[in-house]
């Protein structure tokens, strides 16, 4: 009987929890959609105790799959980073989460930029960020701050729920500006730059990412059909674990996330040469052992804006849309989509990678009378790419080869065109859900069946597919990224005019 491990991974937009065999395999898949709730005026809400409902209900589902009590040997856990995800002093949810896509704290961002802390915390922060948040609820909720007790994240808060312990790890506390990155440790001066130093006392204790931090309880068991007693490991954050997943361990390997944003990241064992001194720099999370880090580049917005030209271009009683047919269509246009450049800066909160601008904002540049509507849809799918180029340009060393993960990576005819667009060989390991596999590798590690990380990843992951640059189709990428790039430069003071209109909602 091969061993088993489940791997949850708690996304914006959905829960997935996976059954793994010890070879990597997706044995059983369950998902729910988790619904955010998103507002006119820039906030963005989940409710804690229904995303905890939601995470039963895909184990219940999963566990049918299990013939007999003791196939699974460990649970790994993983999620969507940032936001504001609180407890009272009863460990309840204080009130809903804040999510990180939440946009109303972006004026503290400009009041950080210059700060000299970000060179503690390796990470330009956004205004999706604890600290960002936190920030604007103490000015405008400060009786809910008040009644605050603990701070965790999305993963820590599903893992409180399945062992009544409340820990988290230096992969989420990293990402979110709350750990010096050198030392891995708590610092009251790094929040002090901030002028948060009143967060300290809600954060949780520190674990390793690949610690046994509980079990299931009796309570969780009954509410998930798993057995009592089941180990349950720290985890990382879903950018790490995906990292990870896709057995991203030595200097330089490289992956691109393409889902909800596009987070790109580069796996580094020194920080000798990292200076975190200027507004696009990328920023530092850090990963399974002591001396790696990651490198990171994370979008605000990335599939959504394909989301949105769907949802707004192809809906009606006589629209249907078909992946398949669709770039079947956007093949025939050719690279460069006739000239039309998008800028995918959809997010409320504008942009976060590889430049922090609150005011940023999308666009269409360069429509004739005799562009379709595929050509504004390869637009759209191009100016995606070109937003991954341009953080891969920040970065200190230039890697031969990017693996991709997320729901993009599903798409031939994206992977092809991050490929010539980055001039690089793009990967895509077998299996669907990355994250999910890298949360379940970790449990796998912990509970002692790999000997190492190492051992687990050769086990675990596979290439599947290679896609190589084409020249021809790179000279014209080359050319749209310049102007891609210019057009966003000579945007910038434009997009604060526009943030000080009233009613551009």
């Amino acid at each position: 009987m091969k061993a088993q491990f489940l791997g949850v991974d708690i996304g914006t937009t959905k829960v997935k929890t996976v059954l793994f065999d010890e070879s990597g395999q997706e044995l059983k898949l369950a998902r729910r959609n988790t619904a955010p709730d998103c507002r006119r005026d820039g906030s963005a809400y989940q409710d804690m105790d229904l995303l905890w409902d939601m995470v039963a209900e895909t184990i219940q589902e999963v566990m049918q799959e299990t013939k007999e009590q003791g196939e699974v040997k460990a649970i790994g856990i993983t999620g969507q980073g940032d936001g504001l995800w609180l407890l009272d002093r009863n460990k309840k949810p204080l009130d809903v989460a804040t999510l990180w896509i939440d946009g109303r704290a972006g004026a503290y961002i400009d009041r950080w930029k210059q700060n000299k802390v970000i060179q503690s915390s390796g990470r330009i922060t956004f205004a999706g960020s604890p600290l960002a948040l936190g920030a604007w609820y103490y000015d405008h909720e400060p009786e809910k701050m008040e009644q605050a007790k603990y701070l965790v994240f999305c993963k820590d808060w599903i893992k409180f729920c399945l062992t009544g312990e409340i820990v988290t790890d230096t992969s989420d506390l990293s990402d979110a500006s709350l750990v010096d990155v050198w030392s891995r440790k708590y610092n009251r001066e790094l929040l002090e730059g901030f002028d948060m130093e009143r967060i300290y006392e809600l954060l949780p204790p520190i674990r390793s990412s690949m610690e046994i931090i509980g079990t299931v309880t009796k309570e969780a068991a009954a509410k998930t059909t798993l057995p009592v007693g089941i180990p349950v490991v720290n985890g990382m954050i879903d950018i790490a674990a995906t990292a990870c997943g896709n057995g991203m361990l030595q200097n330089m390997d490289s992956c691109s996330i393409v889902g909800t944003t596009i987070h790109n990241e580069m796996v580094v064992d020194s920080l000798d040469d990292f200076q975190m001194n200027k507004e696009e720099a990328p920023s530092l999370i850090c990963y399974i052992e002591d001396k790696k880090w990651l490198m990171t580049m994370g979008t605000m917005l990335g599939t959504p804006n394909l989301d949105w030209f769907i949802d707004t271009f192809y809906h009606g009683e006589n629209c249907r849309f078909s992946y398949e047919e669709e770039e079947a269509k956007m093949k025939q246009i050719g690279a460069g989509s006739g000239g039309i450049i998008f800028h995918p800066f959809l997010g409320q909160g504008g942009e976060r990678a590889p430049f922090v601008k609150p005011s940023a904002a999308g666009q269409f540049f360069g429509i004739k009378s005799n562009h379709t509507k595929e050509h504004l849809l390869r637009s759209v799918y191009e100016g995606i790419a070109y937003s991954m180029k341009d953080c891969y340009q920040h970065f200190p060393n230039q890697p031969a080869v990017v693996r991709i993960a997320g729901g993009g990576s599903a798409s031939e005819f994206w992977c092809q065109m991050f490929a010539s667009c980055l001039n690089k060989t793009i990967q895509v390991t077998s299996g669907k859900e990355i994250g999910a596999r890298g949360a379940a590798l970790l449990a796998a590690v912990a509970s002692g069946y790999f000997d190492n990380i190492y051992q687990g990843m050769d086990q675990m992951i596979h290439i599947k597919k290679e896609f190589e640059p084409d020249r021809e189709e790179n000279k014209i990428y080359e050319m749209n990224y310049q102007l891609y790039t210019e057009l966003y430069r000579a945007n910038w003071k434009i997009w604060d005019k526009r943030a000080e209109l009233k009613n551009y909602r």
